[in-house]
């Protein structure tokens, strides 16, 4: 591999992964939301608990706050107050007074100090007598909280590290400041509401966090009975509606296919088959979404060469769609049995019924506005091609494709489809178009001819690598029997150049049909159903889904 091939590789595979992980961390924020009705449950009683707790903590902080505010206005009151009475005893040296003014307000029991300093600090009468006409030592580790309508609150230490808070304010007497008033209360009540809001929000986060996770168990062992209960039911479900399940055909890896006999109360009787979601995935979403979208986008197509939808809805918590039953077997299941190429004017045949049914599903237009709905399978192959005992062939499993009248289900870069059967554009991450059924076509068309599948890759990288580049032989080559313009026909199908590969279904088709009247051939439904009869005559067809 060259360096430039090594680079180019190196791009597209990290786009490839840039996309995957994108989609793969959406899907699972996508499933965290939606497909557990567990987490969704816990996910609300989480969010409650976060309101709540927010709701508790402010009404315990709001609390909190008139606590502290009433605390500090009332010892802003009493240093005001204090200040407005003793102006004119420190002016005449009035001790008595002073005195009186600070025994009054020691009374009560909060206040832890009070003192009066003259114009130098030094205190002119204290609550503690040792400490008068001495210089005022300030509180331990005094630091400044607020200043409200002039007065300092301060908080500190006293007394062998008693809390306290200081109001302190100046004394002024005709605009002249003559002294100062201090008065400490006990911090204590502060300190005591603190630690029992502390102590109510923690009992209150663990206690609610405790009661939010035994209420998420509880929900969750409540719907893990729930859901084992519906599954066991969907599991031995037996009637669906009007369509009383006769037995399994099949089951993929989203849903699961019953034989089914459509019955009404006049007696009428129909065989279908009908596809129901599998009981583990009918609480997930995204499979849902799938499974509706499918069932939409079948309806719209009434073709021969397409399997028809009669019925879909939602039925005993049951997602489930109607269809024909096509009595036979799926191309895969043929080639297994057959493992070898099938007769050339068989192959023809098929791929022309293919191919109409394709041209008309690339083609259709929508029925109110015109518009071409530009439907694009991106999964033919053998499996996907029905046979039914009686020589139709039809077109099934439209769960991934695309159209502009579905929104999509796919992220950008992400691939769609089976590996073996991926086009140069899909594998290089480009927009899939309708000449992407056309190349996949081609590659059926190469691989019932020569009896082997013309790609294997073990994972996505291979396949990403080595798709564009690789370089498939003529099949004339491996089968010399085919004549020259069928081979022309296949490899314009495998052409990587969307320019020289068909534009259109139809025109493969077209091409058929003049090589078929040029050789002679007259294959028709009933050879191909003298075949199925043949080689598949005794057991049902069991078509996966």
């Amino acid at each position: 591999m060259s360096v430039f091939e090594k680079a180019a590789t190196t791009m597209i595979w990290m786009k490839r992964q840039s996309a995957t992980t994108i989609q793969m961390v959406t899907q699972k924020i996508s499933n965290l939301i939606s497909n557990s009705p567990i987490i969704r449950y816990a996910g609300i009683g989480l969010l409650g608990w976060i309101v709540l707790n927010i709701i508790f903590i402010s009404i315990l902080q709001s609390k909190r706050h008139s606590f502290e505010n009433a605390f500090h206005d009332r010892g802003v009151f009493f240093a005001h107050d204090l200040a407005d009475k003793i102006g004119s005893s420190i002016l005449v040296m009035d001790y008595l007074a002073l005195n009186v003014a600070v025994r009054d307000l020691m009374a009560d029991p909060n206040i832890r100090y009070i003192a009066i300093l003259d114009h130098q600090n030094v205190v002119l009468t204290h609550s503690d007598s040792g400490k008068i006409n001495r210089q005022f030592n300030p509180a331990v580790d005094e630091k400044l909280l607020n200043t409200v309508n002039g007065i300092q609150i301060s908080s500190g230490m006293v007394d062998e590290h008693v809390p306290v808070v200081t109001y302190r304010t100046g004394v002024t007497y005709s605009g002249v400041k003559i002294g100062t008033v201090l008065i400490g209360q006990d911090a204590q009540p502060l300190e005591s509401m603190a630690i029992t809001h502390h102590l109510y929000k923690t009992i209150f986060l663990f206690g609610s966090a405790i009661l939010l996770v035994i209420m998420v168990v509880l929900t969750m062992i409540v719907q893990k009975k729930r859901k084992q209960k519906r599954e066991k039911m969907m599991a031995d479900m037996t009637r669906i509606g009007p369509y009383l399940l006769t037995r399994k055909i099949a089951e993929g890896g989203m849903a699961e296919l019953y034989l089914a006999d459509y019955l009404r109360e006049d007696g009428f009787r129909k065989t279908v088959a009908i596809k129901k979601v599998l009981p583990h995935l009918a609480d997930n979403r995204d499979f849902i979404d799938m499974f509706i979208r499918e069932a939409r986008l079948a309806a719209l197509l009434q073709h021969p060469n397409i399997t028809q939808i009669a019925d879909f809805g939602k039925m005993q918590n049951v997602y489930f769609i109607g269809m024909e039953y096509v009595n036979g077997k799926n191309l895969a299941q043929i080639m297994e049995v057959m493992n070898a190429g099938l007769p050339m004017d068989m192959a023809i045949f098929l791929i022309m019924q293919i191919s109409s049914g394709l041209h008309y599903s690339h083609t259709l237009k929508d029925d109110k506005t015109g518009k071409p709905l530009n439907i694009i399978h991106r999964d033919i192959s053998p499996p996907n091609i029905l046979i039914s005992m009686n020589g139709e062939v039809k077109i099934s499993d439209f769960g991934i494709s695309k159209a502009t009248s579905e929104p999509s289900l796919t992220m950008a870069g992400v691939i769609k489809g089976k590996l073996a059967y991926l086009s140069p554009e899909q594998a290089m991450g480009e927009e899939a178009n309708h000449q992407t059924d056309i190349y996949a076509l081609g590659l059926v068309f190469y691989e019932i001819l020569l009896g082997k599948r013309v790609h294997q890759f073990d994972n996505e990288i291979d396949a990403i690598r080595s798709i564009p580049k690789i370089t498939i032989a003529p099949i004339i080559t491996k089968r010399p029997d085919i004549p020259p313009e069928l081979n022309a026909i296949i490899m314009k199908c495998l052409e990587k150049s969307l320019a020289k590969r068909y534009q259109s279904a139809e025109a493969i088709k077209d091409d058929l049909h003049q090589l078929k009247n040029e050789l002679g051939i007259v294959y028709d439904a009933s050879d191909l159903s003298q075949f199925m009869q043949t080689h598949f005559g005794s057991p049902e067809s069991e078509i996966t889904p």
